[in-house]
């Protein structure tokens, strides 16, 4: 038995959901308002997280799982692109990481699909 939503809970949510959006809106404008670099990296560190936090289920489309990666490269490249406008080693440290990082994904790869005969 399926039971529906109460038009109140459904409002409650959609406040819930503006309010948040707003909140969220207003810490990046005053963060960009002390540093551009503050309220940007701000933004991209939210994306990597919404990146990294979200799981697709493995028979998603196609589609889904391009989006996510496309998110956490497009947060992660972000916060590098701060980190050297503000200091370059950062900068540096940054795409270190990622490349260290990529380089373990493919090493501890274990795909049960490629078959041994």
């Amino acid at each position: 038995m399926t039971t529906q939503r109460t038009s109140w809970a459904l409002a409650r949510e959609a406040a819930g959901l503006c309010l948040t959006a707003v909140g969220a809106l207003g810490v990046l404008v005053a963060l960009g308002a002390l540093h551009w670099a503050a309220g940007l990296s701000a933004a991209m560190a939210g994306l990597l997280t919404v990146g990294i936090l979200t799981h697709p289920k493995p028979d998603a489309p196609r589609w889904a799982h391009v989006v996510r990666g496309a998110t956490c490269i497009t947060g992660y490249g972000g916060l590098t692109g701060c980190a050297f406008a503000l200091i370059t080693p950062l900068g540096w440290i940054g795409v270190s990481l990622g490349v260290l990082l990529t380089g373990l994904w493919l090493a501890t790869r274990d795909d049960e699909h490629e078959g041994t005969a």
